[in-house]
């Protein structure tokens, strides 16, 4: 509800003449972008009826006699309080009136030469958005609409349809274009699936034109699925090696969709696609998904600048326009001390390495004498900045050799120290085990790995913890023991609940994350004595551990699978569910540990709260990690800010074309989607190969950009229209040279004129230039009046203008290192030669 305040009620209720006759409609296309709670008539007063008519009047409110027609009626002129997409009230820049408001897009105005993509003229004429799914959401249309004409990157919570975005956009360019292809890139196979679905069920793009591909395809068939598909759905390595093979023709390619897009920074595969594509093609469109684009300003503007990004859509829970599709999140946080027994483990740990972390601190090598304070990487960077320091580099090899061996025993050690802190005792030990047998096996050589492995502090540790972890009842960490419990106690409220009359069974359940294996697999082991109550499943990568077995991403989907269908109820995750991975409704997250990135802490967080109230239980460690958080929620609020005024960051819009031609407006066309029936195929639209071998895969292609000379040309024909003419292609025979052919081919290059060759005698020197010379520079005057005569000059031996300037050719390196030479030597006066001669011995020899 929007209205004005009493304060200037006198203003609303006389308006000047002028401002009737102002136009409505410049109103209704100024307002048509914005949310319909984007007014308020007060700070405090939270945005209610989201949605609902938008009530301008100039008299108290009233309750309505009966239904009548409501004059169009503009907008006040002042007096309404704007509200920011975050809840905050927008400072004024300029008269609180937006009639006379327009905007200047870049290059709005500017003409762009067509595109080489061949158009649908009766589809352009108008968008498609679907409404299969019945709502529509104005944040959705809104994002749809400006995708379609600028590279955006669309930062969206998770659960809020960025799919759904993205199958829209790629639908339209499906219809607006006959022949050009269309590609959505994600990091993993789960994600391209997901994105799959979206596309057959909800926009209706056809399963027969559309085609999966992932590094486990054959080359041979992917370059036959290159030649007959339009819509792509691949991994960012597997689309790499298509382009740069020649299996994929860049200047077919429309539209590019890259999900999970703050990883688009460095050399990422990201990256690399895009630029490739770009040294092709000016005309393709990139559309960027994300829940969180960075956690910094750098790594925001390193996505922007490798995606080629011109717009920028960001939203939050908190944003106006997507506050009522978002379900409240009690989130608990958990703090915790190490118990005595970790503490008990510390001290024996410390003891054994404390010796031999001393001797890297006598070499300031290491700052930090603590050895519960060590960690791989720390060690890394240790190592790399004390052998650039003047102390390592002169230091003797022998001080080398043992700092270096002592850093590569302690880098082993500090993952393992980090588990004993974070997460628990029994990783600690299968840590220890491995590093020991590593010692005894010859792995981790010098005295200085023995040296830990003989103390007897070391082996009084191991035979407390092996007693310890042969109890199955042992938990090996405060953390583990409050987990079971929270676990617990959500199962048994669910079950009470479903069990009250007219309640309903019992479908919740639970995701758990934690940042190692080790870890997540300890915690399996610790809720598998629960079961049947607690169903609990690993969900990892695909890489293999010394320890377990990765999973491969045809395991990773079918266990997706079975927790949507309820056979297990709870999903211990590492990094690898954090990601845009639809895994169904999730009622209790349970964050094992803190990640020091937004990134991931909202990834975690995002996995409920999507369809029902959910809840968050983060179990932290005082001493670490419960500052690592309270930095991550502090960053993460601050760059959602900063990313939406946009002013920190650099836009690309002379990348992001148009593509349509400036005449073509497509209006939009808002109905359901009919869903072609071969779309109804569960299994994934991945090539099949037959029951003969897989075809081989073809030749390298090297594509090359528009308007290009191809073949082989002579150096000086290079500007020749004609110069391919007798350039050989293939088996055939070259043309013979004839003399036309052969003077055209030693011409001066167009351009540049040709200096006439000067005769003889202007180039010898004459009677009077050789008195000059004479005079100038052969004869010199001393004090007895005498004029003895020197040589000519060597131009060619220590001369300051050696060497001489060059105008198509630069000098090579041994050139100017030989003219160098000769400079130094032209410097030796007879001081520094007697100097030489002083101090020059025959030992020297």
């Amino acid at each position: 509800m929007v209205t004005s305040k009493p304060s200037f009620l006198a203003r609303v209720t006389a308006p000047a003449p002028r401002t009737v006759a102002l136009s409505i409609a410049d109103f209704a296309d100024e307002l048509a972008d914005l949310p319909s709670d984007a007014f308020d008539s007060d700070d405090q007063t939270p945005a209610k009826n989201l949605g609902g008519p938008i009530q301008i009047t100039s008299s108290p409110p009233r309750v309505a006699a009966a239904a009548a027609p409501k004059p169009n009626l503009a907008p006040p002129r002042g007096g309404l309080v704007q509200k920011t997409l975050f809840g905050g009230t927008v400072v004024p820049m300029g008269p609180a009136t937006q009639a006379n408001k327009r905007h200047a897009w870049p290059l709005a105005t500017q003409r762009e030469p067509p595109t080489h993509h061949k158009l649908n003229e009766e589809a352009t004429r108008t968008w498609i958005y679907p409404t299969n799914l019945g709502t529509t959401r104005d944040y959705q249309f809104n994002i749809v609409s400006r995708g379609l004409f600028h590279n955006l990157l669309v930062a969206l919570p998770t659960g809020l349809g960025k799919t759904f975005i993205a199958a829209t956009i790629m639908l339209n360019w499906f219809r607006w274009t006959e022949s050009a292809q269309i590609v959505f890139v994600a990091p993993t196979k789960p994600l391209v699936a997901q994105q799959v679905d979206a596309c057959f069920n909800i926009v209706g793009i056809p399963r027969s034109q559309t085609v999966m591909l992932t590094g486990e395809t054959s080359p041979g068939l992917r370059a036959e699925e290159w030649k007959t598909k339009r819509v792509f759905f691949m991994t960012p390595q597997t689309i790499i090696n298509d382009l740069k093979t020649g299996l994929c023709d860049p200047k077919r390619i429309v539209l590019v969709v890259v999900d999970e897009a703050h990883r688009a920074t460095g050399n990422y595969a990201y990256v690399e696609v895009i630029k490739f594509v770009r040294r092709f093609n000016t005309s393709f469109r990139v559309l960027a998904l994300t829940a969180t684009p960075g956690s910094d300003v750098p790594a925001v503007q390193q996505v922007i600048d490798g995606l080629d990004i011109s717009r920028c859509e960001i939203r939050t829970e908190t944003s106006l326009d997507i506050r009522q599709y978002v379900h409240s999140r009690d989130i608990d946080v958990i703090k915790f001390d190490y118990s005595e027994e970790q503490q008990i483990i510390m001290e024996l740990a410390g003891n054994a390495i404390r010796p031999v972390l001393l001797k890297l601190a006598s070499q300031n090598a290491y700052w930090n004498k603590d050895p519960m304070k060590l960690t791989a990487f720390g060690c890394t960077e240790a190592r790399r900045k004390w052998f650039a320091t003047d102390a390592g580099r002169k230091a003797p090899q022998p001080v080398k050799g043992m700092v270096n061996s002592i850093f590569v025993v302690l880098g082993s050690l500090g993952h393992s120290i980090s588990m004993l802190r974070f997460h628990g005792i029994t990783p600690f030990y299968n840590g220890m085990v491995e590093f020991r047998n590593k010692v005894d096996q010859g792995e981790l050589k010098g005295k200085y790995g023995a040296q830990i492995r003989d103390d007897e502090n070391f082996t009084k540790m191991m035979n407390m913890m092996l007693t310890w972890t042969r109890n199955p009842e042992f938990l090996g960490h405060p953390k583990l023991e409050h987990l079971r419990t929270v676990v617990l106690n959500h199962f048994l409220d669910a079950e009470e609940k479903a069990a009250a009359p007219g309640g309903q069974p019992s479908s919740t359940k639970i995701m758990i994350f934690a940042a190692y294996r080790d870890s997540a697999e300890e915690i399996v082991r610790v809720l598998n004595r629960n079961q049947p109550m607690i169903r609990p499943h690993v969900f990892v990568g695909q890489a293999d551990s010394k320890n377990s077995e990765g999973m491969n991403q045809k395991r990773q989907l079918e266990v997706i699978k079975e927790f949507k269908e309820g056979k297990y109820n709870t999903l211990v995750a590492t990094s690898i569910g954090e990601e845009g991975l639809d895994i169904g409704e999730v009622d209790l997250i349970v964050c094992y540990d803190a990640s020091a990135s937004p990134i991931r802490m909202l990834q975690r967080m995002g996995r409920t709260g999507r369809k029902r109230k959910g809840n968050i239980v983060l179990l932290l460690m005082n001493e670490k990690e419960v500052p690592d958080f309270e930095k991550a929620k502090d960053n993460y609020e601050k760059m959602q800010g900063m990313i939406a005024s946009g002013k920190d960051f650099t836009f690309h819009d002379d990348r992001s074309p148009r593509i349509l031609p400036k005449e073509t407006q497509p209006a939009v066309d808002k109905r359901v989607v009919e869903i072609p029936v071969e779309n109804s195929q569960a299994a994934l639209p991945e090539p099949k190969k037959g029951r003969g071998r897989a075809p081989k895969a073809p030749p390298k292609k090297f594509h090359m950009p528009d308007n290009v000379r191809t073949g082989f040309v002579a150096a000086g024909r290079m500007d020749d229209e004609d110069a391919e003419e007798l350039a050989p292609r293939g088996k055939s025979k070259a043309k013979k040279a004839t003399a036309a052919s052969v003077k055209k081919m030693f011409r001066q290059p167009p351009g540049i004129e040709a200096v006439s060759i000067p005769s003889l005698d202007d180039v010898y020197l004459n009677k009077v230039c050789e008195r000059e010379l004479e005079r100038k520079y052969k004869q010199i005057q001393d004090t007895s009046d005498r004029a003895p005569t020197v040589g000519l000059p060597r131009l060619d031996r220590f001369s300051s203008s050696f060497p001489g300037p060059t105008k198509y050719i630069a000098h090579g390196r041994a050139l100017l290192a030989a003219s160098n030479l000769m400079k130094r030597l032209g410097g030796i006066t007879d001081d520094v030669v007697q100097g030489f001669k002083d101090n020059f011995h025959q030992s020297d020899l």
